[in-house]
């Protein structure tokens, strides 16, 4: 297998585990929403505070994503630059 079929192979296996975890849909670049709404709702807890917290929660979910977005990013781009032939 050369090593342009190994990135492309990890790199569906991680765009495929972040549609399962719905955080990141690599097909169409969209970031899920209201992951962190958690935070602030009736039935958990409310008030400024938690307005600030929830802000606090939502920067760092966009962090998380991106990190997972970008992992596919950087394969997609060493699949661009990997080698065609088979390794001997």
């Amino acid at each position: 297998m050369s090593e342009k079929e190994k990135l492309t192979e990890l790199k569906d296996y991680v765009d495929r585990k972040n549609c399962d975890i719905n955080l990141v849909n690599p097909y169409a670049c969209t970031i899920v929403e209201g992951l962190h709404g958690w935070v602030n709702a009736s039935d958990t807890w409310e008030g400024p505070l938690a307005d600030e917290e929830s802000e606090y929660t939502k920067t760092d979910i966009d962090a998380l994503i991106a990190v997972f977005a970008g992992l596919s990013d950087d394969l997609a781009t060493a699949i661009a630059n990997a080698e065609d032939g088979d390794e001997g």
